[in-house]
């Protein structure tokens, strides 16, 4: 039998989203070996470290990349630093899983494409929920043809982000803007990997200034190249929500959602008993720890990854373009916006 050493990746960014990454990476000790972390806040690297079992702690990520023997990094930062740091460890010969966005620029984002085409390395981008299996299962019945032709799709996120004191993510310019590019851009990658690419939208916003310089609400109406319509509400000031997010597919033979939490609900004229939804039972897996076995999958076989850098660089053009019809306040075609975004 042929075995393969796992990977030596280190951990650069030991935040909230990172605690998600580390439950997943003490799953897979058959594909990850996390050598390092790094965090400017040492505390946080050494709880990640502990978590982890690891003795190698950084404050810079530099110093990482050139004193450890890693094959891969999994870059858990503030969006703002996305690019530069990612750049860095592409040219240090690294793999690079990047939490999504991208980036929060366009021209960012063809950097790292760039770069990792130079390298040689896999770069790819955390929208874990293409590897949740309810979205996967969603997935294959639209592709299956079940629902018909999807002419209507809806989407949320629900949810209350207060927090207490300075933080990056409350800073419109280094988190490149709030809710929409925070918590929506899951919902816009989700729809777009499910009905193709999206051509135009229109988009209003509120804001609270007491808790977010960027929008804390949007609502994005959306166009697709296959015809479907579309709509986005997404928010971080829900209060006691019934579900925390839903998509909602409406098709010519039929419709899905999952307002039910671990179960999707299917209505089909090809496949329901009695013209009544049925019920479908969706297995309880870590779409980040999905997520990571996938990268790991990407670099082992030389595959790109689901998620790969132009992926997160189409769903980056959607957001952007959302952000600049709101602020002119008419529908924008997406990838019409100026090159600079």
């Amino acid at each position: 039998m042929i075995t393969r050493e796992p990977i030596r990746i280190g951990l650069i960014g030991c935040g909230h989203i990172s605690a998600t990454h580390v439950k997943g990476y003490k799953e897979l000790g058959d594909v990850f070996d996390v050598v390092a972390v790094c965090d400017v806040d040492e505390d946080l690297a050494h709880r990640r470290a502990a978590e982890l079992g690891v003795s190698h702690i950084f404050t810079d990520y530099q110093a990482l990349l050139y004193t450890e023997t890693i094959n891969a990094v999994d870059l858990c930062l503030p969006h703002h630093l996305h690019a530069p740091v990612a750049l860095h460890c592409l040219e240090a010969d690294k793999h690079v899983l990047v939490e999504k966005p991208i980036g929060t620029t366009l021209v960012d984002a063809d950097k790292m494409i760039e770069a990792s085409q130079r390298a040689d390395k896999v770069l790819m981008v955390g929208h874990n929920e293409r590897y949740d299996p309810q979205y996967q299962e969603m997935k294959r019945l639209v592709d299956e043809g079940l629902l018909g032709n999807i002419f209507c799709v809806r989407a949320d996120h629900n949810y209350d982000v207060n927090i207490v004191g300075k933080h990056w993510l409350k800073n419109k310019q280094e988190a490149g803007g709030g809710v929409l590019i925070g918590s929506g851009s899951h919902r816009i990658d989700l729809m777009r990997w499910l009905l193709g690419e999206i051509t135009e939208v229109f988009c209003v916003q509120s804001t609270l200034a007491d808790r977010f310089e960027g929008e804390i609400c949007s609502l994005v109406s959306l166009r697709f190249e296959r015809g479907t319509i579309g709509e986005l509400a997404c928010c971080w000031a829900v209060r006691h929500a019934p579900w925390y997010e839903l998509m909602w597919l409406y098709g010519t033979k039929g419709m899905i959602h999952n307002a039910t939490e671990g179960i999707l609900s299917l209505y089909s004229a090809d496949n329901s008993e009695n013209g009544t939804y049925k019920s479908i039972t969706i297995p309880k897996i870590s779409s980040f720890t999905a997520e990571l076995r996938h990268f790991g999958e990407s670099i082992r076989n030389g595959t790109l990854p689901l998620t790969n850098g132009l992926e997160g660089r189409r769903t980056l053009a959607v957001i952007l373009a959302a952000y600049q019809s709101a602020v002119e306040n008419r529908p924008v075609i997406v990838g019409g916006s100026p090159s600079s975004r």
